[in-house]
């Protein structure tokens, strides 16, 4: 362990994440400026552009408890029910033995009553057992769920299932990784991995890292221990875990300054307390190194360092790749790769997104135009980390785009043809054995869990099917119709049809008005809870309605690249298709 160095504050926080240990010190020295603080959920910004910069700050339609002042002491009577989650989580789970528990609360394995499956439950007390409950603890929660259920549909982040709250405690029901960190196997003296099973594991961190990036999120908490196995199996894919760090935070606002993660991860810019979404792509190079070598850039071992010592050396030394001892242990493409990863100036080092793109990260190389056969599951995933109002609204302007016979036509005729592929029985919608079977039968490696995930996220209106014009607004490009000159016709045509009373915004009342009909059997707290986080997708200034400028921006490409070579293919078949772009 690191030991903490003269005037610096280290907390331990040995948890466990989704059925794994947490074994590393991690640094919560929180140093934040009067000038500035950090908003979990990014830089709010009123008419006129001007942004608003506030530490994890509450919106007009948060809960009344999360409006209070930021640092304000809250007694145990006033959390009781804060964020309006399901209550009893113990109607639709039994609980099973714990995992393992730390400063952040305990992790148990559950078992859901319906389908029998066993998932990790993470249980964090709204009460912390170390210092007082504040509106900005309770917005730290917030963030963590915001972040997981965005983030959760990709392929190399764990899943949430389920989100629940009772009077002490918020519950997180989520996928349980059964194969432990992705060095597990080299503290338990198993077979060392060999270069491409790294490259591998890296190209997925970097996918994950890049998806971070594209939504807005910086995660800042790269290690081994946050990357899980999900089966015991050595090739198993992998998951990100534990966004309790991750924060809102765009390109371009103002450099975010409290010190979080792990020290020997931390990039040089963190250390320093001026530092945006390119921190993560040092500690991915940190974690390469790590990996392939068996020891840091620039130590040995780090086990009798002062946390002093640690960031002296992350200041001021140089990353050698050209010793002789760098030059045996690493092949020419890895030290290339991290030569990009590890440059000390934020400003030319690699976005992950370019990582993504290097030969050595790289899996047998991607084509520019990818197959509709052969990317239809990272079509899927992307549009799954879209909130639920994005994608009923790009739903909704898909239905005026076919209607009209555009110059997308030919690709709504080859996304029909799967479709109908898909819809074995012709009834009209694809249903989970149906989805299962069909993305199988194309070519696609997932499991049913895997599939079962990506429907939720795509099935808006909950009934269990994915209709044609789900599946259509799901895989069309989106980033090409924007260039159509129709585009701002379709969205105004959408926004008035929000706009109920012309007003030029959107209440949360409207909002209401158009959740799909489904949902019009579910209880008015859960249809109140939807519209809420609907709401807070496009809200940039937190004033409770969604302006004509906030939806078009929430239509937007992100200003963060989010390309479909950042999420997993699953592709193994080898029929070409017609191509249907990025």
């Amino acid at each position: 362990m690191l030991r903490a160095g003269v005037g610096q504050q280290l907390t331990s926080d040995h948890g466990w994440v989704a059925g794994h240990q947490n074994s590393q010190l991690r640094c919560r020295h929180r140093q934040v400026s009067q000038r500035q603080q950090r908003s979990g959920r990014g830089c709010r910004r009123q008419a006129g552009g001007t942004c608003i910069t506030a530490d994890y700050v509450a919106t007009s339609h948060d809960s009344q408890v999360l409006q209070k002042p930021i640092k304000q002491a809250l007694q145990s009577k006033e959390v009781r029910n804060v964020f309006g989650f399901d209550r009893d989580m113990r109607q639709a789970y039994n609980i099973g033995k714990v995992l393992g528990a730390g400063s952040f609360g305990v992790v148990r394995t559950v078992t859901h009553k319906g389908n029998k499956r066993k998932y990790a439950c993470k249980t964090i007390p709204k009460v912390p057992k170390r210092g007082d409950c504040t509106p900005r603890y309770l917005l730290k929660i917030q963030q963590e769920v915001d972040a997981m259920e965005q983030l959760g549909v990709s392929l190399d982040a764990v899943y949430l299932k389920d989100v629940y709250e009772d009077d002490e405690n918020v519950h997180l029901v989520m996928e349980l990784c059964l194969g432990g960190g992705i060095l597990d196997q080299y503290n338990c003296g198993g077979a060392s991995y060999t270069e491409k099973r790294i490259a591998s594991i890296i190209r997925s961190v970097l996918r994950f890292v890049a998806q971070c990036h594209a939504k807005g999120f910086i995660y800042r908490d790269i290690k081994p221990d946050n990357f899980l196995l999900l089966t015991a199996d050595p090739t198993s894919p992998i998951r990100a875990t534990d966004f309790g760090l991750s924060i809102r935070h765009w390109p371009g606002e103002e450099p975010l300054k409290s010190r979080s993660g792990t020290p020997v991860f931390m990039a040089p810019e963190v250390i320093m307390q001026d530092y945006s979404h390119e921190a993560d792509v040092w500690s991915v190079g940190i974690l390469m190194y790590h990996m392939l070598t068996g020891r840091f850039p620039f130590w040995d071992s780090v086990s009798n360092l002062s946390l002093q010592q640690v960031w002296q050396a992350i200041l001021v030394r140089q990353v050698d790749l050209d010793s002789p001892q760098a030059k045996q242990q690493l092949s020419e493409g890895a030290r290339d790769l991290l030569s990009g990863l590890l440059r000390r100036n934020p400003a030319d080092r690699l976005t992950a997104g370019d990582a993504l793109a290097h030969a050595w990260v790289q899996e047998g190389g991607i084509a520019e135009d990818t197959p509709l056969n052969g990317s239809v599951v990272q079509r899927l995933q992307r549009y799954g980390t879209y909130g639920h109002l994005k994608q009923m609204v790009l739903k909704m302007i898909m239905e005026d785009v076919v209607q009209q016979g555009t110059a997308v036509a030919e690709t709504v005729a080859h996304i029909r043809e799967l479709f109908e592929r898909l819809d074995t029985d012709k009834s009209g919608g694809i249903d989970m054995k149906e989805f299962t079977d069909g993305l199988k039968q194309q070519g696609y490696t997932l499991s049913s869990e895997e599939i079962e995930q990506i429907m939720d996220r795509i099935d808006i209106n909950a009934d269990k099917l994915i209709v044609f014009d789900e599946l259509a607004a799901s895989l069309l490009d989106w980033k090409a119709l924007q260039q159509d000159r129709l585009w701002t016709h379709w969205v105004d045509l959408a926004f008035n049809k929000f706009d109920a009373n012309g007003d030029g915004f959107l209440s949360l009342e409207e909002i209401l008005q158009h959740l799909p009909a489904e949902l019009a059997g579910a209880s008015t707290q859960d249809r109140i809870l939807e519209a809420r986080r609907m709401l807070r997708e496009a809200d940039a200034n937190g004033d409770g309605r969604i302006s004509k400028e906030e939806f078009i921006a929430l239509l937007q490409e992100a200003s963060m690249r989010d390309s479909l070579d950042q999420y997993d293919s699953r592709y193994s078949g080898a029929r070409a298709e017609q191509t249907i772009g990025e």
